[in-house]
């Protein structure tokens, strides 16, 4: 018993439905690829920038560190010479 046309049709359909998806697949894996890779590159550049800013606020501490012990060495400084020009 030979398939009848509508048989045949429908199979070739099925077939060229499965290519098709197939093919689509193939592209979105290939688009996932892409997409995880430029993922991690931007959490590299995420890391990178985390870490500047890090070390920028230590070394703003560190500034404003010895910054105050200047001010504060200048200002005993200028006390001491109000105070002995007042005598």
């Amino acid at each position: 018993m030979t398939p009848s046309y509508h048989q045949a049709v429908g199979v070739a359909y099925i077939t060229e439905a499965l290519m098709q998806m197939q093919a689509t697949l193939g592209e979105l894996k290939s688009d996932v690829k892409h997409l995880t890779a430029a993922s991690e590159k931007q959490g590299k550049k995420t890391d990178r920038i985390s870490h500047i800013i890090f070390a920028a606020g230590v070394v703003l501490t560190i500034l404003l560190a010895i910054g105050g012990f200047l001010l504060n060495k200048i200002w005993d400084g200028l006390v001491l010479a109000l105070k002995a020009a007042g005598h």
